[in-house]
This record gives C-alpha cells, sequence and structure tokens, in this order.
C-alpha cells in the first residue's frame, strides 16, 4: 500500500464501498423474490441493481487514475466479469426462469466474488 489518499479521494473509496453493500443487499433481495411472493419489488430492484453496477463502471476509472501501479488495478479490470453476467439478461426481463437462473448462478456469485477480492484492496485505505 503506497498510495496516500486525500479526503476528496478518501470519501470516494467509502462511498464505493458503501455501494458494494447495497447492491449485495439488493441481489439477495431479488434472489429471495423469486420464491417469497411477498417479495413484490424484485424487478424495480435489479433494475437498480443495472443502474448501481453502472456507476460501479463509471467510477472504476476513476479509482484507476488513484492507485496508479498497485494491485487494485487488477481488482477493477475484474469488474468486468460482473458486467458480462449482467448483460446477460438483456432483453431476457420477461422470462423469469431465465432471469432467476442467470441472477442466482452468474450474477450474484460473480458479484460477490469480485466484491471479496475489491474489499480486501480496498479495505486497507479505509482504516486509516
Amino acid at each position: 500500500m503506497t498510495t496516500k489518499l486525500d479526503e476528496k479521494q478518501c470519501e470516494l473509496v467509502h462511498q464505493y464501498v458503501g455501494m458494494l453493500d447495497t447492491i449485495e443487499e439488493a441481489l439477495n433481495y431479488v434472489e429471495e423474490s423469486f420464491t417469497d411472493l411477498s417479495k413484490t419489488e424484485g424487478d424495480r430492484v435489479l433494475s437498480e441493481v443495472f443502474m448501481a453496477i453502472g456507476q460501479i463502471s463509471e467510477s472504476n476509472p476513476l479509482l484507476k487514475e488513484v492507485f496508479v501501479g498497485e494491485g487494485i488495478q487488477k481488482a477493477l479490470n475484474a469488474f468486468d466479469t460482473v458486467t458480462d453476467q449482467a448483460w446477460k439478461l438483456d432483453g431476457q426481463l420477461d422470462n423469469n426462469a431465465f432471469k432467476q437462473s442467470v441472477v442466482q448462478e452468474n450474477l450474484s456469485p460473480a458479484f460477490s466474488t469480485w466484491k471479496t477480492t475489491i474489499e480486501t484492496e480496498l479495505n486497507p485505505y479505509l482504516t486509516h
């Protein structure tokens, strides 16, 4: 860890990590909505997940500029695995069986794995 963050950069990292937790909670809700009929907002929450994934994609180049030459670069590049899974749902949101399969078997696991990797890289910067 060689990069020293200024206040603005530190705030960016905090918001970024906070958004990751929010996406994870939202994906859990969407997964539960497939079997728990009381969770009626699954499609709306999933569309918010897509928007948040877009925001992460937009934030990644900023973080790449902050963390030049560090392991975080590789973790940020690995976000493509998450976006690739999300794109599988493009035009398929009316197909509930397909949507459930992609969310549960592809998108959620890919996001969870990536989130663990990126948090391992970013958490040391959040403890200062």
